[in-house]
């Protein structure tokens, strides 16, 4: 009795560890145990099934587990009438059952659920659920939309987020008004819904009201109503007078050149808008796209059609049909099918448990080109295109002949196949197999987040059959590109895989077993329950991301300007409060809409995803943005995880991204002028290739042979240019034919075009692409343009045709077994044709397939070629895997005469000729690859390399850095699976590096990472001067300082303006002297910098070295009235640190301009902080400036700030402290203009012979205009510190109103002087023993301020350390610089 209790003791104690357990009571014997496994999403307590009803339902699973597993059926019951049972899904040791609890009002429930052995009832146990439901709140409950601001078109389909808080559970369903005939309501999770207004011409309006009916506890109803903004509606009209329609070709009858090819229409409207107007062609809803704006002509929208159409534009809010044509009629004449499919009746039996069958068919239908398929109905499938399959002919008279493999022994006695557009083509096996006998379960899966949405899966499969070609595969989420064989093989001996799986843009649902006998498991879905003993399930949940509680986005920049070049941004966000999401898997990223980018053609290569800040406790994304992108608020998708997004229009105003730019251009480049060459052995075609605004790339042409599908590949560059230049430029595409060829049109069939910024013009004509994007856009009413009819003559009939296709002579494959473990098979093989000779360059392909479709293609090279024979080869690398432990088989096709035939060889055919058609011997050997690695940053460090063969004790990294001669970093991974690395302490770097993995005797392929690099700063213009506002102030002339005279003849001259210094020396008397010092370290928390300086070059018999620190503070932001009287005050609290590159970090920080208004503004501060190595002019609103040698230059720039009075301005305070450890000193303050021609303001400390000099341009980027501002020495009404060893002077930049952006530019310099101070200066401090100060050489450090950016909070530090009390200074200084920015 004892031994029984602690064995239900022990098992309640086993059982409790399963989360999922809400109850359990063991039977008399114990032998069967319930356990309650209800999907957590399905919640116990609840709200009613309708928002305006009372009534729950419910729905739970159990698993009835018989641990002795008897077989035996339940009989399961329970006390609840209301309980209804599904029929139990059986499995081993049990069964699954799922009830549904109905017709529940609010109250707290027990139900019991009873199963006993339906031939023993003393064998039993039972379970009690515990649930509830409950009235929704009326007092909490918040109803909350989010509205579209219709700033653009958006291609997220919804103008509406509804969001209900204030509640605990989930809502199953509102009960709303107006749901299907006006607006569409699509429920999410999490009380989140998404709305819109549906279009009806009939019934054109900006907006509808949603009702949604609740029923509160004390059953009454009451209605919400929410008003939902129809995106089939415009903020802005337009006038009809303003817009252009034209459409391509402008006739009624229009025969298509290429699939999908139909006119094409544009509006232009003839004005610059930064809004969506409304134009929809009104019979399929279709809306044009913005596409580009040449300047001065309006923006253009580009859309199709296909039918009768009927243009509208909303003009004073009402649809007004613009343009229309009832008999537009569109026709072409391709045909895209194929004939009846014979399949052979006998099979090939091969050696590994596969048979090889054949089928085929011929065809006096002209062939089209097109892409074909072949797919066995259980998934495996295969796109072609020619030459595979066709055996002889030529394309409107051929022959089509395949092999394929199938599995000797199968499940099934036949299977069904599809072949392009021929369904359920029965395969019939040569022997059948009890399935039993091939078990394909699941015993575990793990699944681990790596990095972004990548994921790391280790399956575990139970032991199968192990023999002679059969092989197991895993397919995820039903995916036939999702399939994964011997190369995600870790362990044979134990079937364990591990699969480094891309989760955006489809996530993880399931996972499917299968076998090469064509056998399939059925999904093993996520979190649900594939095994009873031992309970087993994949736990994996998507991290729950609510994408309304993305919140607080800003940039930093909200105004940039991309007019001819990309600028690079970051965007920055919290979620639901300032901390990290609770769940480290959740990702954010950022995908720009540009052109017609839908949801559904997202390319989720382009993501770029967020980063947490920890400094700011906000998320961060850098980014960039194209050239000539569309003014106004850029459109952006803010995506979570991969099931949600969040697009830009539902942000507020203060979120947007502004762009502006002159030019807009989201258009790929086109043919604006064509003509056809065609001489008397040589054709072609003479393109100008038009891209006006972002100019042409690069692009690629295919010409084919209609008759005998030979092919001409044309790579083009500007390289290629004839005449002009990318944005209007000729180029000439020509072939070249032998003396003996065949009459026959030559097609250009595919093009593509991309303009320097990746928008791409395209055709194809049989792939059905967008047809906006037509390269014939212009030549829509002449479907001959892309043919060039070739007559030819020399072959056996006058117009050169060969009816005998080419001969396979030889064909020898042989198999290679490279150094680093992987395998390759190379292809030697001949062909011959007497009569015509084979057609050069055209290169037949070998396929090697294996039984699940997985098909190689071995593109040829001619090795060698006369008048009637050609030699070929190709070798190609397998795929770590690729048939192994199975048949593989080969055919070859794609061989053309001058005359016009072409002719090919299946594996049957191979057969027949004796030739080898299939091995099966290729062996699974050790491998170490790289195949991609995480996104790098050039200022990254960290790396997560996938791949495969990793998992080594003793396994370590090498990376060559761009200008090595070797792998000289060696770095050991900080974590290893067997399909992916991570390591860090890579060296920042902005160029492309390699990398490999090693271990003692294997290493894998050199890998190349290519960083992303990020600048912050816009380059400033040099080759047009910025426009002036206002007459620049001028200095006036100054008296010629210094004895001798500024400097003497070595150091400078007086000129009219005062002293003028030749370089190194500078100053108003040219007595200082710029030296050497080694760049700095960074500060990465805050602009400022500390440079330690040793003043070697200075040590004489009597010169003695103190530390010194100078200290350069933004101390605040003001806005001033007229009066100069102080209205709003702005202190800086945290920055925002980015390091661009090894010589210049950025800070940003921002303000909320206003505060005290309902709609305050927020305003960007930026800084730009760079290191000068050498002599530099840089330009700064329109003069050259030159930055010394060792020298620290701050860029500061002000976005809109928002007024409260058009008389008031801004006055940025600057502090500049400098400081020695010696008291027994002087120190001296001035402050006046400068002489040398700069036209500046500039400040001095000076402290013994050592001084703290800033110059103050008097001029300002204001507007993108140069304008005059005025700075002003604040010291007493700031109260500055004045003592014989520490100097304090406030500056006031006092700048104008302005309405977008301001760029200011102090700089300052720590020197050496030629004079110290002392008691006999006027306007000194010193100490009472201080006595008459020798002279010394000069020596400096100049730390300059010029470009572009934003504010500063900005400490520099110069160091001169020589004795002991230097800690004590440097608290001192530490202090003061907290004083500061309190």
């Amino acid at each position: 009795m004892i031994k029984k209790i602690l064995l239900i003791i022990l098992t309640l104690t086993i059982i409790k560890s399963f989360s999922i357990i809400n109850n359990l009571i063991i039977g008399v014997e114990g032998q069967i145990q319930l356990y309650d496994i209800t999907n957590e999403d399905e919640s116990y307590n609840k709200y009613p099934d309708s928002t305006n009803q009372k009534i729950c339902s419910y729905f739970f699973i159990i698993a009835i587990v018989d641990y002795s597993n008897s077989g035996n059926s339940f009989n399961i019951t329970s006390n609840d009438t209301d309980v209804t049972f599904q029929n139990p899904i059986k499995k081993d040791y049990g069964v699954i059952v799922t009830l549904s609890v109905r017709n529940k009002t609010p109250n707290t429930y027990t139900t019991l659920i009873n199963a006993h052995f339906e031939n023993d009832p003393t064998v039993y146990n039972n379970i009690s659920l515990f649930y509830s439901c409950e009235y929704i709140p009326r007092e909490t409950l918040k109803v909350n939309v989010l509205n579209s601001n219709r700033f653009k078109y958006s291609l997220f389909p919804y103008s509406a987020l509804i969001h209900l808080t204030g509640i605990k559970y989930q809502i199953s369903f509102l009960n709303a008004s107006n749901i299907g005939p006006e607006i569409t309501l699509e429920p999410h999770y999490l009380n989140l819904y998404f709305a819109k207004v549906l279009f009806k011409n009939n019934n054109f309006k900006s907006e509808s009201i949603l009702s949604i009916e609740f029923l509160d506890s004390s059953d009454q109803l009451y209605t919400v109503n929410c008003t939902i903004p129809s995106l089939y509606f415009s903020n802005m009209n337009v006038e009809e007078n303003d817009i252009t329609f034209k459409i391509y070709p402008n006739q009624t009858n229009v025969t298509e050149f290429g699939i999908n090819y139909s006119p094409v229409y544009s509006i232009t409207l003839n004005e610059t808008i930064e809004y969506d107007p409304f134009f929809i062609e009104e019979t399929t809803g279709f809306l044009p796209t913005a596409s580009y704006e040449i300047p001065g002509k309006g923006t253009t929208f580009l859309g199709q059609v296909y039918k009768p159409y009927s243009i509208a534009a909303q003009i004073n809010n009402s649809l007004t049909t613009i343009y229309s044509n009832p008999n537009l009629n569109v026709s072409n004449n391709f045909n895209l099918i194929f004939p009846n499919v014979n399949v052979g009746l006998l099979s090939v039996p091969l050696a590994l448990n596969s048979s090889m069958f054949s089928f085929g068919f011929n065809s006096e239908i002209q062939f089209e080109i097109f892409p074909y398929y072949f797919k066995w109905n259980i998934g495996f499938e295969y796109i072609f295109n020619w030459p595979f399959g066709f055996e002889s002919g030529q394309n409107s008279n051929y022959t089509f002949n395949t092999s394929f493999l199938q599995p000797t022994y199968a499940t099934s006695i036949a299977y069904t196949c599809t072949f392009n557009n021929r369904n359920n083509i029965n395969v019939y096996t040569p022997n059948t197999i009890n399935t039993s006998l091939l078990p394909l379960e699941l015993e575990s899966c793990k699944v681990i987040h790596l990095y972004e949405q990548i994921y790391l899966l280790t399956i575990k499969i139970k032991p199968t059959y192990k023999g002679s070609g059969y092989n197991l595969f895993l397919k995820i989420n039903e995916d036939v590109t999702a399939i994964f064989r011997y190369e995600s093989l870790v362990d044979a001996e134990n079937n364990i895989y591990e699969i480094v799986f891309d989760f955006k843009g489809r996530g993880f649902q399931s996972i499917t077993i299968g076998d090469s006998t064509f056998k399939q498991s059925s999904p093993y879905y996520i979190n649900r329950y594939f095994s009873l003993n031992p309970l087993s399930v994949i736990d994996y949940k998507a991290p729950l991301i609510l994408n309304v509680l993305i919140g607080n986005v800003t940039f930093l920049k909200n105004y940039i300007d991309v007019t001819n070049k990309s600028v690079d941004n970051i965007m920055y966000f919290n979620y639901n409060g300032t901390q990290p999401h609770p769940d480290p898997s959740a990702t954010f990223s950022l995908y720009i809409l540009y052109g017609d980018v839908s949801l559904t053609n997202i390319d989720f290569k382009n993501l770029v995803f967020a980063t947490w800040n920890s400094t700011i406790s906000k998320y961060q994304i850098k980014f960039k943005v194209r050239a000539n992108t569309r003014p106004g608020p850029l459109s952006f998708l803010l995506m979570s995880s991969y099931l949600d997004s969040l697009v830009n229009d539902l942000l507020p105003i203060s979120s947007q991204l502004f762009i502006v730019s002159k030019n807009f251009d989201g258009y790929g480049p086109i043919f604006s002028n064509i003509e056809k060459v065609n001489s008397s052995n040589q054709f072609g075609w003479k393109f100008t290739i038009d891209d006006p605004i972002n100019g042409f790339d690069y692009g690629d042409i295919i010409v084919r042979g209609e008759m005998d599908s030979s092919i001409y590949r044309f790579h083009l560059t500007t390289q290629n240019l004839t005449r002009g230049d990318r944005f209007n430029g000729d180029y000439q595409i020509n072939i070249t034919l032998p003396s003996k060829c065949a009459s026959q049109n030559y097609i250009i069939t595919e093009v593509k075009l991309y303009d320097t910024q990746g928008y791409q013009g395209e055709f194809s004509v049989v792939s059905g692409l967008n047809g906006i994007n037509n390269v014939f856009i212009n030549y829509l009413s002449d479907p001959t343009i892309n043919k060039i009819y070739k007559t030819c003559s020399g072959g056996i009939t006058t117009d050169g045709i060969n009816s005998s296709p080419p001969i396979l002579n030889s064909f020898t494959p042989s198999l290679v077994q490279n150094a680093d473990g992987t395998q390759s098979i190379s292809f030697s093989f001949e062909a011959v044709d007497i009569q015509s000779g084979l057609k050069d360059k055209q290169y037949p392909i070998v396929y090697i397939q294996t039984i699940e479709v997985q098909i190689l293609e071995c593109i040829s090279s001619i090795t060698s070629i006369n008048e009637t024979t050609a030699t070929y080869s190709c070798t190609i690398e397998l795929p770590v895997g690729f048939g192994y432990n199975s048949d593989i088989i080969f055919s070859v096709y794609g061989f053309i005469n001058n005359g016009g035939y072409y002719s090919g060889y299946s594996s049957e055919s191979l057969k027949s000729l004796s030739f080898i058609y299939s091995i099966n011997n290729i062996a699974l050997k050790k491998v170490i690859q790289i195949t991609s690695c995480s996104q790098f940053n050039s200022f990254d460090s960290e790396l997560w390399i996938t791949g495969r063969g990793f998992n080594s004790t003793n396994q370590q990294v090498y990376i060559k850095y761009d200008g090595d001669s070797g792998f000289n970093q060696i770095i050991a991974p900080n974590k290893v699976y067997w399909s992916a690395m991570f390591i860090n302490d890579i060296k920042p770097t902005d160029k492309p590096f390699i990398i490999k993995v090693s271990e003692p005797s294997l290493s894998s392929n050199e890998f190349t990472v290519i960083p992303v690099v990020y600048s912050f700063i816009e380059p400033t213009p040099t080759s047009t001067p910025i426009p002036t506002s206002s007459p620049i102030p001028t200095n006036k002339p100054q008296v010629c300082l210094g004895d001798p005279v500024c400097g003497g003849t070595n150091q400078g001259y007086c000129s009219p303006t005062g002293c003028v210094c030749y370089q190194p020396w500078i100053g108003n008397d040219c007595n200082s002297q710029v030296i050497i010092i080694p760049q700095p370290s960074t500060n990465t928390s805050q602009p400022s910098t500390e440079l330690p300086i040793i003043d070697n070059n200075n040590q004489t018999s009597n010169s003695t070295n103190y530390l010194f620190k100078s200290l350069i503070s933004i101390v605040s932001l003001r806005e001033l009235n007229f009066n100069s009287n102080e209205i709003n005050l702005y202190r800086f609290d945290k920055w925002i640190y980015t390091p661009i590159n090894h010589v210049k970090s950025q800070y940003f920080t921002s303000i909320q301009s206003d505060p005290k208004s309902i709609n305050p503004l927020t305003t960007n501060i930026t800084v730009t902080l760079e290191w000068f190595n050498q002599t530099t002019i840089i330009q700064f609103a329109n003069n050259n400036i030159t930055m010394n040698p060792s020298s620290v230059k701050y860029t500061i720039e002000i976005t809109e700030y928002k007024f409260i009075n058009q008389l008031n301005s801004l006055q940025l305070i600057m502090s500049a402290l400098f400081e020695t450890s010696n008291e027994d000193t002087c120190s001296l303050k001035e402050f006046g203009d400068t002489s040398n021609g700069d036209n500046s303001n500039f400040f001095k400390i000076q402290i013994d012979n050592h001084s703290l000099y800033g110059r103050f341009i008097k001029r300002a980027i204001i507007d993108s205009k140069v304008s005059s501002i005025e700075n002003q020495l604040l010291d007493s009404e700031m109260k500055s510190i004045q003592t014989s060893s520490t100097s304090q002077s406030f500056i006031g930049i006092t700048i104008p109103n302005y309405k977008q952006s301001i760029v200011i530019d102090p700089d300052f310099s720590v020197l050496i002087d030629s004079k110290s101070i002392s008691n006999e200066d006027n306007n000194s401090v010193c100490t009472s023993n201080k006595s008459k100060l020798s002279s010394a050489q000069l020596a400096g450090i100049i730390i300059g301020s010029v470009a572009f950016a934003a504010v500063v909070i900005t400490s520099i530090v110069y160091v001169v350390i020589k004795n002991k009390k230097s800690k004590k200074f440097q608290k001192n200084v530490k202090n003061k610089l907290e004083q500061l920015n309190k």
